[in-house]
């Protein structure tokens, strides 16, 4: 019996138009645009309510999970842009050394709460699944966090001021990144074809990314508004509310998004903490990932100053550099926007580890080259705007947040398979809680250096004592420092990715391997969601198009469906294999499946 049956498109009944008929070998037929935009609207009506030929999610769902995505983005905006080490001592005026205090304690308290959180997720199962519950409780809770972090009292001491940012920003914290990651779990849940998570979590990706690119140059727009009247604390009031009213609306359209797992009696067996532990362990490519993301956690440590950059070097003044920033933030904002376009055509044509290495090279070369050459080189003004801008955004350059959950999705396969269960919460602890405690340990690191170079981020806040030409060269030597070291992370990263193997072939193996397993015990249940119909011709790579993936590769020929009936014939590698993915795949035995 052919192990991937289940989880692949069906061969095309005889009935069917025939891409390729008879037996005559024929070339690849081209792609016809006119005909494509002429029956498009009818592949869409049809693509509404019926999943394409093997895959499982609908249009209907696929837009519903959009607007979740924007939600919960929204929401987690608030913090990710607002509540940071650098911004909170500029928020409330306080020294900089508690904006990394702060963010470093609530990641070490999330770090202890991570397990006891994912052995929750892992023994939890509703009607509404075992994520969604999750996401749509704790959400609302840290929308009101963030409402209070960035409603700032005013009139405070000091003193004061550093206790409420404490006592309010580290529950923020800690709340912004349970949230964020349950919600980077849904791809591995919501689909168990690899493919089709990557091609509808790219355009998802596009829209999570957009949210924080609308706060970038809107809010930079308020501040500096309110910055010329010596109010910039109300445009975080304002920030703060408006995003959380608009996220909260949103995240309702996750009511209308499906759990799809493949079932296994063990799977469904509830599991102690230290056994959870114990078995993620085994786990030798999450570790590995597990290192190089920890290795790779400063490559962005700069970027929490960026805002300050160019409110020093963009402009004549703070507050015409703080315009020209936010204007130029679509540029860098968008940086990300070319790789998760091509995502779905890199993973069907690289290897995951692949595609980190090229984008960890661009990471390290662009802050190289800033930190080789020195801001203080670049002459200020719109010169310093286009180097600078360009620099950072070859450094952006890449889809790491698109991409991580799909290979967190494909190590939790490789978990199931490995020990029978999937325990997402506790790779969680891993692939993220653990890489943010080692993040912000090295933005402490950081701040101390901010410290004895005399660096205070509000000092360039607020506009009402213009700063020193002394503080300006000190800001200066801090960020060219700062650009070294995340050239460095990132480098360390790129080195430590190549002992990482987990390729695409044993991943295909392992879940036709749990989809027999499933099949056997009684339990798989998926056969009435996968799409069996063509819906007019509608190929995976079609419907990839249709929801503006990808227009390359667009009709596949009835030999290829064929193929990709096969465990054993898979997408061609680009990639060399090295000598530890040989012995890797000689010893796993999921090879052997």
């Amino acid at each position: 019996m052919d192990n991937n049956t289940d989880l692949t498109p069906e061969t095309t009944p005889a009935t069917e138009p025939q891409m390729n008929p008879g037996n005559a070998p024929q070339g690849k037929p081209k792609f016809d645009l006119k005909e494509f935009f002429v029956t498009l609207p009818a592949k869409i009506k049809v693509f509404w309510k019926n999943p394409p030929k093997g895959r499982y999610l609908n249009l209907k769902e696929i837009l519903c999970l959009g607007g979740t995505a924007f939600g919960v983005s929204t929401i987690i905006t608030i913090v990710s842009g607002l509540i940071t080490a650098t911004q909170i001592p500029g928020i409330y005026d306080i020294d900089v050394i508690h904006g990394a205090w702060i963010c470093f304690l609530s990641s070490i308290i999330g770090l202890i709460i991570q397990p006891v959180f994912g052995k929750l997720i892992q023994n939890t199962n509703t009607k509404y699944g075992k994520y969604k519950p999750f996401i749509l409780v704790l959400a609302p809770i840290l929308a009101v966090f963030a409402i209070a972090a960035t409603w700032q009292p005013q009139g405070m001491s000091e003193d004061a001021r550093t206790i409420y940012a404490y006592l309010i920003c580290t529950p923020t914290l800690i709340i912004w990144n349970l949230v964020q990651n349950t919600f980077y779990l849904l791809p591995g849940v919501i689909t168990p074809n690899q493919q089709e998570r990557a091609d509808i979590w790219s355009p998802i990706g596009l829209v999570i990314g957009f949210s924080p690119t609308i706060m970038n140059v809107l809010g930079n727009v308020i501040k500096a508004h309110f910055n010329d009247l010596g109010q910039e604390y109300m445009a975080y009031r304002y920030l703060g509310f408006i995003y959380a009213a608009v996220g909260l609306v949103l995240l309702l359209c996750l009511f209308k998004v499906k759990e799809r797992v493949i079932p296994t009696v063990e799977n469904k067996e509830k599991v102690g903490l230290i056994e959870g532990m114990r078995m993620i362990m085994k786990n030798k490519p999450l570790l590995i990932f597990t290192l190089a993301l920890v290795l790779g956690s400063s490559r962005t440590v700069v970027e929490i100053d960026a805002e300050v950059i160019g409110r020093l070097r963009y402009g004549a003044d703070i507050a015409t550099g703080l315009e020209v920033y936010g204007a130029l933030t679509l540029i860098t904002g968008f940086a990300v926007t070319p790789n998760m376009i091509l995502l779905p055509l890199m993973t069907r044509k690289m290897n995951n580890r692949t595609i980190l290495m090229i984008w960890m090279g661009c990471n390290a070369f662009g802050y190289l080259l800033l930190g080789l050459i020195g801001l203080q080189n670049i002459p200020q003004g719109t010169v310093s705007a286009v180097v600078i801008t360009l620099l950072r955004f070859i450094s952006l350059f890449n889809a790491l947040a698109s991409l991580q959950p799909l290979m967190m999705a494909e190590l939790s396969d490789y978990q199931q398979y490995l020990t029978g269960k999937r325990l997402e919460g506790f790779i969680q602890t891993f692939l993220y809680a653990l890489v943010l405690v080692f993040t912000n340990a090295g933005l402490v690191v950081m701040a101390y250096v901010k410290q004895g170079m005399d660096y205070q981020p509000s000092y360039f806040y607020g506009g009402e004592i213009p700063p020193t030409q002394t503080q300006i060269n000190n800001a200066l030597d801090y960020f060219n420092i700062a650009f070294i070291v995340s050239a460095v992370s990132a480098a360390l990263m790129l080195i430590t990715l190549f002992f990482y193997t987990l390729n695409k072939k044993q991943h295909e193996k392992i879940v036709a391997a749990l989809a027999e397993k499933s099949r056997a015990e009684g339990a798989y249940n998926l056969d009435e969601e996968v799409g069996k119909t063509s819906i007019g011709a509608i190929t995976e790579d079609e419907a990839a198009a249709i929801m503006g993936v990808s227009a390359i590769g667009i009709i596949k020929g009835n030999d290829e469906d064929k193929k990709e009936n096969s465990v054993e014939a898979t997408e061609e590698v680009t990639e060399e294999t090295t000598e530890s993915e040989k012995s890797e795949d000689a010893d796993d035995p999921s090879a052997d499946k």
